[in-house]
């Protein structure tokens, strides 16, 4: 998917949810196509911005053209700060329900 891609290449480092976060860790990152994890991020912040202030920094989330839809009537969003990015050699599949704008965050565990 487009945004995971842009993620794994290190060319998208906030991810724009309509949510903050108070989650700093380390998280998956899935391809809702092939259903597989694809690689590894760290949130390491998140920071409310009005829509139109979001989009000075399109060089980071890389949507500036999508934004004022996702937001609807909402006037702020959140950017969850992503660093330390991964690829995962050996995609590993998932099986729960993904989130937003085709790619899926999940939490993992010590174990994963």
């Amino acid at each position: 998917m487009k945004w995971l891609k842009l993620i794994l290449e290190g060319r998208k480092t906030w991810e724009i949810r309509s949510t903050c976060t108070n989650f700093r860790g380390r998280i998956a990152l899935g391809n809702t196509k092939t259903k597989n994890y694809e690689g590894y991020a760290t949130i390491i912040d998140c920071r409310e911005y009005s829509v139109k202030g979001l989009k000075r920094f399109g060089d980071k989330h890389q949507a500036n053209e999508f934004i004022q839809g996702y937001a609807g009537k909402r006037e702020t969003l959140f950017a969850w700060v992503l660093s330390d990015v991964s690829v995962e050699p050996k995609p590993k599949p998932y099986s729960y329900s993904t989130g937003s704008w085709g790619f899926a965050t999940k939490l993992i565990s010590n174990d994963f």
